[in-house]
C-alpha cells in the first residue's frame, strides 16, 4: 500500500489500451496481429481498407507489439438510444489474462460511453480464452 496515498499499488502495470484505425500509425502491425488470430473478417473494412466509422478497435499494447484487441460496433436503437455490441475479443499467444481482459473492457465502456452508447451487449466479464 502506498502509505501517502492510503491507496493500493498494482502489482501489474495496466498496458496502454489505444484506439485504432486505418489511420494509426500502428495499423499495419494490428492487422498483421488479427491475420494471426484468424479474425480478420471481423473486422468492418470496406474495400479501400478502411475501417466502419461504427466499429471501434481497441489495442492493448506490450512492448510496443498488440498483445490483445477489444472490437464492439454501434448500433442505433431508436432516435434516442444507442447500443454497443462487442465484436470480437482477441489474444497473442501467451498474453492471455484477467488484467489485460478488464483494461480493454474498461476502455471500450469508457469509449462507447463517449459516443453516447446506453447499452452494452456482450460486455460482460469474462475470463479470457488461453
Amino acid at each position: 500500500m502506498d502509505t501517502k496515498s492510503g491507496q493500493l499499488r498494482r502489482a501489474t502495470p495496466v498496458p496502454p489500451v489505444e484506439l485504432v484505425d486505418n489511420w494509426h500509425t500502428r495499423w499495419p502491425m494490428v492487422l498483421k496481429h488479427f491475420d494471426r488470430l484468424g479474425q480478420r473478417k471481423i473486422l468492418r473494412l470496406d474495400e479501400d481498407g478502411w475501417l466502419s466509422a461504427r466499429q471501434s478497435v481497441l489495442v492493448a499494447f506490450v512492448d510496443g507489439k498488440p498483445a490483445a484487441h477489444l472490437c464492439f460496433h454501434i448500433h442505433p436503437v431508436d432516435r434516442r438510444r444507442i447500443e454497443a455490441r462487442l465484436d470480437a475479443v482477441g489474444f497473442a499467444p501467451d498474453q492471455a489474462s484477467d488484467y489485460l481482459a478488464e483494461a480493454l473492457r474498461q476502455a471500450a465502456v469508457h469509449h462507447a460511453l463517449d459516443l453516447n452508447c446506453s447499452g452494452f451487449i456482450g460486455f460482460e466479464r469474462r475470463k479470457p480464452q488461453r
